[in-house]
């Protein structure tokens, strides 16, 4: 029997991405969860169909995560360099500036998750 997936997980602190993501969750009729520390990020990757992760955590996280779908690095101002850099560690396919992208992420949601 398949683990049944858990739903997509925003690790941030930040009230202003949170605030973003919350409005793209309304426009999509999604919900996420939330964490505000690495280890509350990473538990359960695995089974998770999307993480979005935080320019303001993503330095945080050491190692790549295993996602049973997309690691998308979210931000609410242009991410410098080093963001680039981390969010290739841990293995990020995109790097998203909100509210910017959110038609994009809302997109996604709609397509592509169960």
């Amino acid at each position: 029997m398949t683990p049944k997936p858990f739903p997509v997980i925003a690790v941030t602190g930040s009230r202003l991405l949170r605030a973003e993501l919350r409005t793209v969750e309304q426009q999509a009729g999604y919900e996420f969860e939330y964490a505000d520390s690495v280890p509350q990020g990473r538990r359960y990757a695995s089974r998770r169909p999307l993480i979005v992760i935080g320019s303001d955590l993503v330095a945080r996280f050491r190692n790549r995560l295993a996602c049973r779908g997309i690691v998308v690095v979210a931000s609410v101002n242009q991410p410098d360099a080093k963001v680039w850099v981390h969010a290739e560690r841990v293995g990020a396919t995109y790097v998203i500036v909100l509210p910017t992208a959110s038609s994009w992420l809302v997109h996604h949601l709609l397509r592509d998750l169960p």
